[in-house]
């Protein structure tokens, strides 16, 4: 140890320096510096030994003195060590708390979602049941109309052959083979087949009316398998 007060350098000791750099940090979070600190030991030893450092020579004193601060520096780790512990303990124990506060709110929100996505496809479901039978009533509709269409065109033409100038002559037309009434009409046999499969009967009549030259609609015998006008 230097005994020269003026010069910065008080003593030398040996100390590890993972250990020395920690006690630094110590002492600055407490608001102090490693310096004042081992002034403010050495003032204590001091106060406490001062008859017994007056029989110790330098060396002696030096290798005391290395003890001593080793042994605070040592004290000074562990309650460090141990305040980091806990601080880190609360960290740990808060971070947990909040990941399961987050895994709750996901699941929460999850199941949330999946509810709403049911209650969506429900009422999809819905709407289409209502378009559904909305298309069936219009069908059912159109082919009334067309019936009433058809009957008020045979009540004309009943009237016009009653008051005809040509008694004798009839007004039935004959039945048509699908040849016959394809060339009638315009069209193909394939056209006239497609068409009386797709269509229901009045929408047929109504289509082979739009097709014939003198506008009469046209119906398919299932027992003979020819095509008659319809009655």
């Amino acid at each position: 140890m230097s005994n020269t007060g003026r010069k910065k350098k008080l003593a030398s000791f040996n100390c590890d320096q993972r250990k020395w750099e920690q006690f630094i940090a110590c002492c600055n979070s407490k608001g102090t510096t490693a310096t004042a600190t081992l002034l403010e030991f050495i003032e204590l030893y001091l106060d406490d030994s001062q008859d017994k450092l007056d029989a110790i020579d330098g060396n002696n004193l030096d290798k005391r003195l290395d003890s001593k601060i080793k042994a605070s520096v040592d004290k000074y780790l562990v309650k460090s060590n141990n305040n980091y512990s806990s601080s880190t303990s609360e960290t740990i124990r808060a971070i947990c708390e909040r990941l399961d506060k987050l895994e709750s709110e996901f699941s929460n929100e999850s199941n949330s979602n999946q509810t709403t996505v049911i209650d969506n496809l429900a009422n999809l479901e819905q709407k289409i049941e209502k378009m559904t039978a909305r298309m069936t009533q219009l069908a059912e509709a159109i082919i009334k109309i067309q019936d009433y269409l058809n009957n008020q065109q045979k009540r004309g033409q009943k009237s016009y052959y009653n008051n005809s100038s040509y008694p004798g002559q009839s007004p039935r037309m004959q039945p048509l083979t699908e040849e016959g009434l394809a060339k009638r009409l315009g069209v193909s046999e394939e056209t006239v087949r497609k068409e009386r499969i797709n269509l229901p009967p009045p929408l047929f009549v109504a289509w082979c009316k739009n097709k014939d030259r003198a506008g009469l609609g046209w119906e398919f015998n299932q027992n003979t398998g020819f095509y008659q006008p319809a009655s």
